[in-house]
């Protein structure tokens, strides 16, 4: 048994397969009463000494929905108000200031937990010598609900994953860490997550490297919508939007039937993601592109989607299935709403060989909902510090999937391999060389600030070249890749 001794007192972990680990270790009291909807709270001490051999409970979320089977191993049956945990793993619970990575799971803001089976740091903490922390925060409406009432706080779920990252400056010595050596990283709502932490003057100085793995979107709500938000779900709850104490008074049960009816009702104004950040002016002053243009926190980053993003979900618009050139051209027409010419869109796709009106459809999806975020957030930040591109491009073994969101999810902590992810990853025995290598990279980068593994040599990222690494069966580097395409989308 390993033990380590935090500010709150001394916990208990386990000893297996080269690396301590400390589950469920709590970093904020439970978010109940008067603590719904108000920012995290210190954690009370305890005597004696506390056991973390198991992980904590997840924090309340919808089970059994659209979003849990669309990869592996995404919901999470154990749930409960104690959900404000984290999990360590180290090579040693000693005195040596190992990098440290704080991984920030993903879950579109509504479920997820940092005890997923995928995200177990044994073998990343163990390969790399790095002390890995995974994290849970308050999700859907009880995260990221913005209320007009006093002692209550939007962003709830930012807050908390700040909490996390002031338990590890104030403990991670402990455990082996180097609390001036932090990385944050997550993907999907993760990424969306650092993205968050990069733009909130809160989060300065708790994090020194960033990592966004398919998280740059342009979702985050305004004020506007996200009062929007909170009204319509207190309709659904049948409480009057200004009664917090009733909304306070709701159980977990009667949250999420009222979360789940109100994203349905709120779909065609707000849209697929009505529980999401909002840009609040206090936790979240600006939004994410425009922090990063301004040089908020200003750490190097390492940015980048995955080749087929959005064909995860193509699930969710089947007429794009059957489209022919005029239905696609009616599409493009909306998305360009008078600002492009279809013409020079169809012609940049042509160029870089897409031309089926479905395939066009599916790479217009991806390149609006991820690629081009994530290029105009690297170029904003580029001008400020030193940040790396990549691609992500192992496929799924769905061949009609390309390489979806989600795919890269167990890449970094070499869990290929691990709860149903060997039947969803295409050659996942060969995927595991790939694993090894973005792990380096990872690490690397954690722990002096650049990017490396043998064999790859990886430029920065600069609006001249605009190098960007691809992640595939092959590793290279691409200059400008689908630069045709990029040219088209510019205003």
């Amino acid at each position: 048994m390993a033990t380590a001794t935090t500010m709150a007192g001394v916990v208990r972990g386990i000893e297996a397969d080269g690396c301590s680990a400390f589950l469920g270790i709590p970093f904020a009291a439970p978010p109940v009463g008067e603590l719904r909807w108000a920012p995290p709270a210190p954690v009370e001490p305890w005597p004696g000494t506390r056991d973390a051999t198991r992980p904590g409970p997840a924090a309340w979320q919808p089970t059994g929905g659209p979003l849990d089977d669309l990869v592996p191993g995404m919901g999470s049956a154990v749930q409960g108000d104690d959900c404000l945990t984290l999990n360590v793993w180290t090579p040693a619970a000693d005195g040596a200031r190992r990098p440290v990575m704080v991984w920030i799971h993903g879950g579109a803001f509504s479920i997820g937990s940092g005890s997923l089976p995928v995200y177990d740091g044994t073998r990343l903490a163990r390969d790399t010598g790095t002390v890995v922390v995974t994290v849970n925060y308050r999700l859907g409406a009880l995260g990221f609900l913005a209320l007009d009432a006093p002692g209550t706080v939007a962003n709830a779920g930012l807050l908390d994953q700040i909490a996390a990252l002031r338990w590890v400056a104030d403990n991670i010595s402990a455990f082996g860490g180097d609390p001036g050596g932090v990385t944050v990283f997550g993907e999907s709502a993760g990424g969306g997550s650092v993205l968050s932490l990069l733009s909130m003057p809160a989060a300065a100085g708790l994090f020194h490297r960033a990592i966004v793995q398919s998280g740059a979107t342009d979702l985050l709500l305004d004020a506007t919508r996200a009062a929007a938000v909170a009204g319509r779900f207190a309709r659904c709850a049948g409480v009057d939007p200004d009664d917090l104490t009733a909304l306070r008074a709701l159980s977990p049960a009667a949250v999420l039937a009222a979360q789940a009816q109100a994203a349905g009702e709120l779909l065609a104004t707000v849209g697929t993601m009505p529980f999401h950040p909002c840009v609040d002016g206090e936790v979240l002053p600006t939004s994410w592109l425009e922090a990063a243009r301004a040089g908020v926190n200003p750490v190097p980053l390492v940015i980048g989607t995955s080749h087929d993003e959005m064909s995860l979900f193509a699930g969710f618009d089947p007429a794009a299935a059957g489209l022919d050139e005029a239905g696609l051209r009616r599409r493009l027409a909306r998305e360009a709403d008078g600002r492009l010419d279809v013409d020079a869109l169809l012609g940049a796709y042509g160029a870089t060989g897409t031309t089926a009106p479905p395939r066009v459809w599916s790479r217009v999806s991806t390149d609006r909902a991820m690629w081009l975020p994530a290029l105009r957030i690297a170029e904003a930040r580029a001008a400020h510090a030193p940040v790396w591109m990549y691609r992500f491009d192992w496929p799924a073994a769905d061949a009609r999937l390309g390489a979806p969101h989600g795919i890269d999810i167990p890449f970094p902590f070499g869990n290929v391999d691990v709860d149903g992810w060997p039947a969803f990853v295409a050659d996942a025995e060969a995927a595991a060389g790939l694993a090894a290598t973005q792990q380096q990279l990872w690490a690397s980068f954690a722990r002096d600030g650049v990017p490396g593994a043998p064999g790859v040599e990886w430029p920065r990222y600069d609006s001249a070249r605009r190098a960007t690494l691809v992640l595939g069966r092959a590793v290279e580097v691409l200059d400008d890749p689908n630069g045709p395409v990029r040219r088209a989308w510019a205003p």
